[in-house]
């Protein structure tokens, strides 16, 4: 495992840089991690730390490059796996060119490889030719969908967000897993608070008639269940029928169903988004046709 909290010098290309992977306890540096991030990629972090830890490459106090890294359990078909996911890998424009991602690049594959089951990422297609220079493979996904689902007697409640009642509900639920995925997320509340308490706030349901949360909205004419958390002894058509309408739904699952009876199987695409996995270490999908669930992408 990788040693936190650590900093040093590292010379590259003649120019001595600062590497730190704890920016969370150096104010100075998540301030200028939080300037590139919003300028790369809109985003910005009230704090870093934990399961997710950027590890940056600074001069005199100015991070110039980072590669985050996403420490995700999960459960591949009953079986818990610990992965690495890198995400926010940025350069600041004046820095490019120098070798500063290939070196972060490098040092978090050699320092995890033999610790985690699998290391992945998601690239934007500007950079399909950057990853597999380290060893990572371009990996399809696949995405289901079923047709036809009807409303049933009962449907989903709305939950506000807003309400510390219901986040403490979904919080419970995350902790009893999905229990109609192949491969879900577990023991990452930081991703999970991401997405249902900010991107996805307005898309979380709850089915009192099924004892489970539902993370799902409308898209055009079909309905995507982006999760499923929760236990029940009920099968997934039947709970699915809590957010279809009464005319009848296509719903697109955001994970991969363990039981694909009644549902089809297509390549799953997202705009300006691929997924590489690392080859040195085992990957499912070499053996399964699946897609990482979307509340797990960081």
């Amino acid at each position: 495992m990788e040693e936190l909290g650590k900093s040093f010098e590292v010379e590259i290309c003649g120019v001595k840089y600062t590497f730190s992977n704890q920016i969370g306890r150096e104010k100075d540096l998540l301030n200028s991690f939080n300037k590139l991030s919003k300028n790369t990629f809109g985003l910005e972090f009230e704090s870093v730390g934990g399961d997710y830890e950027p590890h940056v490459l600074a001069l005199a106090g100015r991070v110039c490059a980072n590669v985050s890294v996403n420490q995700i359990p999960f459960y591949y078909r009953g079986k818990r796996k610990f992965y690495i996911q890198l995400g926010t890998v940025m350069t600041d424009p004046e820095f490019r060119g120098r070798g500063l991602s290939r070196w972060l690049i490098e040092y978090v594959i050699a320092k995890w490889k033999d610790n985690c089951d699998a290391i992945y990422l998601f690239a934007n297609n500007s950079v399909l030719d950057f990853y597999p220079k380290f060893g990572f493979v371009k990996t399809p996904e696949f995405e289901f969908q079923r047709p036809g689902i009807k409303s049933g007697s009962r449907k989903a409640q709305k939950l506000p967000m807003n309400d510390e009642r219901n986040v403490q509900l979904v919080l419970s639920k995350y902790e009893q897993g999905n229990p109609f995925s192949a491969l879900y997320m577990t023991e990452n509340q930081g991703l999970l608070s991401f997405y249902c308490l900010g991107l996805m706030k307005d898309n979380i349901y709850y089915s009192p008639q099924y004892d489970v949360i539902i993370v799902a909205e409308n898209e055009k004419d079909k309905i995507k269940c982006f999760d499923i958390l929760g236990k029940t002894d009920a099968a997934l058509g039947e709970v699915l029928s809590v957010i279809a309408s009464e005319g009848g739904s296509e719903i697109v699952l955001g994970f991969t169903p363990s039981n694909i009876d009644g549902f089809t199987c297509q390549a799953h695409y997202e705009e300006d988004t691929t997924l590489f996995v690392h080859a040195d270490r085992d990957s499912p999908f070499t053996s399964d046709q699946l897609m990482f669930p979307i509340i797990s992408h960081a």
